[in-house]
């Protein structure tokens, strides 16, 4: 069933990516954009999903092992957790104090989601409304 939903989501960026490349009204620059803004989104995303990884640097984890003062960021276990969708990397500690690692990050990816399904979206509704367009 994995497969199957693969499958139908390959289908559906091909002819979304089909359609926006035929489409008539779209300028050249809002045409590029997704072939730029996908990969810089992918990259985002892989900056979110490490940002709590402290395999490197120990000594500077981005999620402080002991308290760094009691009160100032959270109090007893800390654990960094990320989340793949919505993209979101965090501390957390016992109390429950929550601590954002990478919210720039996290905005900066958004950007480059909406730049490229709100285009794709429109090629797809481009592909739906004139399929003959798509055999030129």
């Amino acid at each position: 069933m994995t497969l199957l939903a693969v499958f139908v989501v390959l289908v559906v960026a091909r002819v979304s990516l089909r359609g926006l490349l035929v489409h008539p009204l779209l300028p050249w620059w809002v045409r590029t954009a997704v072939f730029w803004a996908l990969p810089l989104g992918a990259l985002t995303w892989c900056v979110i999903m490490t940002a709590d990884d402290a395999f490197l640097f120990p000594e500077t984890a981005p999620c402080p092992r002991e308290p760094m003062r009691e009160g100032v960021l959270g109090g007893g276990e800390v654990s960094g957790i990320s989340t793949p969708f919505p993209p979101r990397a965090y501390c957390q500690w016992e109390d429950g104090t929550v601590y954002d690692l990478a919210p720039g990050a996290t905005f900066l990816f958004w950007v480059f989601f909406a730049l490229t399904v709100v285009p794709l979206g429109a090629g797809l509704w481009h592909a739906l409304r004139d399929p003959g367009s798509l055999l030129r």
